[in-house]
């Protein structure tokens, strides 16, 4: 049952990455994003180390909602290298997926641990830049696409992503999901893959559930 889970679980994996988002819902655009939808090039912030996304640094947090000013935030720390500033803007009972890793985020030192590996794992003086996000309309949430570039402003292949934030009473980040852009691009052959996927479900017995959330 342990291999059958594992060999769904990939089918359908390679599946999702064959479809494309085509509708969105509306989003208040960044102070940053021009007319054409290109992000202005991100503006050196003093006492950073690098560059930092001046839509994230500019912005007042007591102009947005309350999600979105801490999602900003979370970004500007995560641009400066600064993870204690980042850590800051979550909650103790913090709920955090990267669609990258296997496994959900459950404290704040494991999302540490977490941060320290990506940005280890990052080319230098990678950035994160948002394109838009959306204003918490006083429901405690937000949501965001991004994409990152280098210092002197060239986006990095495979980049893109997108992100969706809750927030607690006390405006701290309690749930974060990050879907990044795959870097393979089955197209039709992923849709197949579905299909195919979704005749092999009936063979699953039921003891076997896969995570909704």
């Amino acid at each position: 049952a342990g291999l059958l889970k594992v060999a769904v679980m990939a089918i359908c994996w390679a599946s999702l990455e064959a479809f494309t988002l085509t509708r969105s819902p509306k989003f208040t655009a960044c102070p940053h994003v021009k007319a054409s939808c290109g992000a202005a090039r991100p503006q050196p912030l003093s006492g950073a180390r690098g560059f930092v996304c001046k839509e994230i640094s500019q912005v007042d947090p007591k102009q947005g909602g309350v999600c979105d000013g801490a999602a900003r935030r979370y970004w500007q720390g995560m641009n400066e290298r600064n993870i204690d500033y980042a850590l800051e803007q979550f909650s103790e009972e913090i709920f955090f997926q990267d669609m990258m890793f296997a496994e959900p985020i459950t404290s704040k030192e494991g999302l540490r641990a977490h941060f320290t590996t990506c940005l280890d794992g990052f080319p230098e003086g990678l950035l994160f830049v948002i394109d838009e996000i959306s204003r918490d309309g006083g429901d405690g949430c937000c949501g965001a696409y991004w994409h990152c570039e280098t210092p002197e402003g060239k986006a990095f292949p495979f980049s893109r992503g997108l992100s969706f934030y809750k927030c607690d009473e006390e405006g701290k980040l309690v749930f974060a999901r990050e879907i990044p852009e795959p870097s393979t691009k089955p197209g039709p052959a992923g849709l197949a893959f579905a299909k195919f996927g979704s005749f092999m479900m009936q063979f699953i017995p039921e003891s076997v559930t896969f995570p909704k959330i």
